[in-house]
């Protein structure tokens, strides 16, 4: 089979990515450059074109794969739940991204791209009902169940982020109360540690006082392990999962890999799970723009998932 090329776009709320992956899944070109969001679509839109042309290199492709935030709703041409860049949501953007390409444009939700290329990196063949997990400015998820990739009837499945562990719980960007993400995003463990010490830090500053036994800091860290662990039990429970994937910024953290996996055994409900194992993503930043160009090449035929 004559080998071909494929684009992968990962549109994130200050970045944007793109790819070009051939039929055998060998990266050919990674770049990148800010979105511009905040200057507004057109920019947006012109900056997308332009990391693409250059990722291509004059090569000719035959797909593109776009992650998205949010979820795509092709017959609104809209993205919803994107609260992070709602200037995303303005009904047409996508399209007007589709129209500057003459070949297939496919879109998927960021959390899907990424369990997309993580399954393949780490699981297929061994695990076959995975749940990876966005750990970052948000919490996402996307899955992988039965070795395929499931979306749901509209394309929102596996809104881990936005499922609420406590209905009075701390206000979330989206609106809401009680969300994950509003206990385990970047952002959200940052202003809780701020809440109890006063001082405010990134997490990886906030790890390193806990590694040297600061109060607060393993609080928070002991708190935001068992939150962890609770909600990735009941997602066992619910889905019957064999293995969970972790990605994201946060998810570098060490701690979720020595306590989380005991706590998700202790409290997941039913049948005796004697494993369940955390993953730590292995393809890290580039697992958005890998998964998007892995719907383009399913589009070709290339993949199947």
């Amino acid at each position: 089979m004559k080998k071909e090329y494929v684009i992968g776009i990962d549109l994130g709320g200050t970045k944007v990515e793109a790819c070009l992956l051939d039929s055998e899944r060998k990266i050919s070109k990674r770049c990148r450059k800010p979105s511009g969001a905040s200057k507004g679509l057109d920019h947006v839109v012109k900056n997308v074109t332009g990391v693409v042309a250059e990722a291509a290199d004059g090569k000719p492709y035959s797909a593109v794969g776009i992650g998205t935030p949010g979820t795509y709703v092709s017959y609104d041409d809209r993205l919803y739940g994107s609260p992070h860049t709602p200037v995303y949501e303005t009904p047409g953007f996508i399209g007007r991204i589709r129209e500057k390409f003459s070949v297939p444009v496919l879109v998927e939700n960021d959390a899907n791209c990424l369990a997309l290329a993580e399954y393949f990196a780490s699981c297929a063949g061994e695990y076959h009902y995975v749940m990876a997990v966005i750990l970052g400015t948000g919490v996402g998820s996307g899955l992988i169940l039965n070795d395929r990739l499931y979306c749901g009837i509209k394309g929102g499945a596996g809104e881990i982020g936005h499922t609420t562990i406590d209905i009075g719980g701390r206000l979330c960007e989206c609106g809401r109360r009680g969300c994950v993400e509003a206990y385990l995003s970047g952002p959200s463990m940052s202003r809780r540690f701020y809440e109890k010490s006063g001082k405010k830090l990134d997490v990886p500053a906030i790890y390193r006082l806990y590694l040297e036994g600061d109060k607060q800091a393993v609080q928070l860290f002991e708190e935001s392990c068992k939150i962890m662990g609770e909600v990735f039990a009941d997602m066992t429970t619910i889905l019957d999962l064999d293995a969970i994937i972790l990605g994201g910024g946060v998810s570098n953290i060490p701690v979720w890999y020595d306590k989380v996996p005991s706590l998700i055994l202790e409290s997941a409900f039913g049948v005796n799970r004697k494993h369940i194992p955390l993953i730590k993503a292995k393809l890290g930043d580039s697992a958005g723009v890998v998964g998007a160009a892995y719907l383009a090449l399913r589009e070709r035929g290339f993949m199947d998932f």
